[in-house]
């Protein structure tokens, strides 16, 4: 039998957590209630009671209790977290359910982003509708979360045809869609992409599969970057094929559509391991329609919806941007390809078309030319990044790279 960790404050959700773990049961689960309440007079009465969260923390409930609230949060986290990882590690369950406000939320979101990637995890929250993003919640970790509609006070028609929703889907994903982390091959690529540079990367994709190599793709446009840097830091990627950079622009830049990732290229460069690099997407930046650049008249601007805008950076801030790239990519302690194509590093900024700048794109190149450390193989490619021949390149660069780091 599956179990399932359900999470929740029992000083003020008993009647909610009661309410799903019997559904979890009539699914045919087990429910292990762990208590995360924080105020003065409750005694809880979950499987694992708020005084062993504490312990599991490094404190004795008995002598933080007086402590402010914020104080009592962090450690309810910090021991949601170690539980998390002890009864995944151990095997005694199979997936997770949070349930309730802002400090439920908070607590369960923490618990769960220390979960593999493939363990369900399903969180039911006030929190999650109207203006609020779902990045705190989620963070690089594949958590559903599940809007409650009735704030979580009590239970009403509303609430319990939510809850038992987010119980069958608990327990549904744990038996049905399996509970297995994933488990990479050795030989496992991770690669990067975005509209603008889809068609390239897909094709240069396709044949490293078809040479026999796994690949995982992330979505350069915030968290994509993310993911790929925490993947290669803990060991689940071998080689990365970069090819779409976009997310640099953002970190230079400050902010934006496409903000969320930091360091982007330094963990494959500390790793040492196998690098494809290109530009792709090192051009522009996408911007809501309020939040312009106050000369984007001046700019080459395209829209990609009606909210939208791709805008062409500057020289200036093209060079700062490549320089940034250039001087991660010369601390690299692997070995690296870096491709160069001279037709554009996305749709639209061909010769003739809509996005292209020579002198932005040359800036670009000539930093990458003239700052890469002699150890960096540059290969120039006579092509747009999303034409068959620079895929058939950046595919070829990477079996390449990869045969020789076996060879060694």
């Amino acid at each position: 039998m599956n179990t399932i960790a359900v999470l929740a404050s029992s000083d003020t959700k008993q009647a909610e957590i009661g309410f799903v773990s019997s559904q979890i049961t009539a699914n045919g689960g087990r429910p292990l209630t762990i208590d995360i309440s924080t105020s003065r007079a409750h005694e809880s009465s979950s499987n694992i009671r708020r005084e062993e969260v504490a312990e599991a923390a490094g404190y004795r409930w008995t002598e933080i209790v007086d402590r402010p609230k914020d104080f009592l949060l962090d450690v309810m986290a910090k021991g949601a977290v170690e539980l998390f990882q002890e009864l995944h590690s151990s095997n005694r369950i199979q997936g997770a359910l949070g349930l309730g406000g802002l400090q439920n939320t908070t607590i369960a979101a923490r618990a769960m982003q220390a979960l593999p990637i493939g363990v369900p995890k399903l969180i039911v929250s006030t929190v999650a509708c109207g203006t609020r993003t779902f990045d705190a919640i989620v963070g690089t970790k594949d958590i559903t979360v599940m809007p409650s509609i009735t704030d979580l006070a009590g239970l009403n028609p509303i609430s319990e045809r939510v809850l038992a929703n987010a119980a069958a889907a608990v327990t549904g994903m744990v038996d049905a869609g399996g509970r297995q982390i994933v488990v990479p091959k050795r030989s496992t690529v991770g690669t990067t992409l975005m509209g603008a540079t889809n068609d390239g990367v897909a094709r240069a994709v396709a044949e490293l599969e078809t040479a026999g190599l796994a690949v995982m793709s992330f979505h350069a446009t915030g968290v994509g970057g993310q993911i790929l840097e925490e993947l290669v830091g803990d060991g689940t990627l071998a080689a990365t094929m970069d090819l779409t950079l976009h997310e640099i622009v953002y970190e230079y830049l400050g902010g934006g559509f496409g903000a969320g990732t930091e360091n982007r290229l330094t963990a494959a460069a500390e790793a040492g391991i196998p690098m494809v690099v290109a530009p792709g997407g090192l051009d522009f930046i996408c911007q809501w329609r309020g939040e312009l650049f106050p000369d984007a008249a001046d700019r080459k601007v395209i829209w990609h919806n009606a909210q939208l805008a791709h805008v062409k950076l500057t020289e200036l801030e093209a060079r700062a941007i490549a320089r940034l790239v250039v001087e991660r990519l010369n601390q690299a302690r692997g070995p690296v390809t870096v491709l160069l194509p001279t037709q554009g590093f996305r749709t639209y900024a061909r010769p003739g078309e809509a996005l292209h700048d020579p002198v932005v794109d040359a800036a670009i190149l000539e930093e990458f030319r003239t700052g890469l450390a002699p150890t960096i193989r540059v290969r120039t490619v006579d092509a747009n990044l999303i034409d068959p021949e620079f895929a058939h390149v950046a595919a070829s660069e990477m079996l390449r790279l990869i045969e020789l780091e076996g060879a060694a």
